[in-house]
């Protein structure tokens, strides 16, 4: 919901003819163990796999269209528009007391949750509330408070990671290493 609510993926991006041929992306998320904070991490995950992502170029000539291999031309980022990032709060007391990043154990004695989607620049993407708890207006203004500075820290760690990555693309870095281990 963070990603395909807030807009952050251009669609208008992933047509090829209008009207006629579009790419289609779908990500799907499995799960192999959780402590905690999955709503959290399902979104650092899809936000990173589509920022590394990369769709074949196409070429449009009259009504042929070509799809070209790696090979044949560099492949194209998707375009992102922002990086909404998930940041969970438990809630407990009757909404009184509100805990970041839960674990497992924590979140099954819960008596609600808000979820705060939120960018880098401070811009709320979506708030979900579940539970039956209330959320008094002020403690919802420090939670989105929390969460900026949350979302600034994973971004900041996410972008690092996601800039090393594409270093080691531009140096053909992952080509060669598997040519070198294909050479043993």
């Amino acid at each position: 919901k963070a990603i395909r609510r807030s807009g952050a993926l251009d669609t208008e991006a992933l047509c090829i003819v209008a009207g006629a041929k579009v790419f289609s992306i779908r990500a799907d998320i499995h799960v192999l163990d959780a402590d905690g904070g999955l709503v959290d991490a399902s979104c650092i995950a899809l936000v990173a796999a589509l920022s590394h992502f990369r769709r074949p170029d196409v070429a449009i000539e009259g009504e042929a269209v070509t799809v070209f291999t790696p090979r044949e031309r560099e492949p194209v980022p998707l375009s992102l528009l922002h990086h909404p990032l998930c940041v969970s709060f438990s809630l407990y007391d009757g909404g009184a007391v509100v805990l970041v990043d839960a674990t497992a154990a924590e979140e099954a004695v819960r008596e609600g949750e808000v979820v705060v989607s939120m960018n880098r620049h401070g811009e709320v993407c979506q708030i979900a509330k579940y539970g039956g708890v209330a959320v008094d207006a002020l403690a919802l203004l420090n939670c989105t408070g929390v969460a900026l500075q949350k979302v600034k820290a994973l971004w900041a760690v996410l972008k690092r990671r996601l800039d090393e990555d594409a270093k080691r693309r531009d140096k053909g870095g992952l080509m060669a290493e598997l040519s070198a281990e294909n050479a043993r």
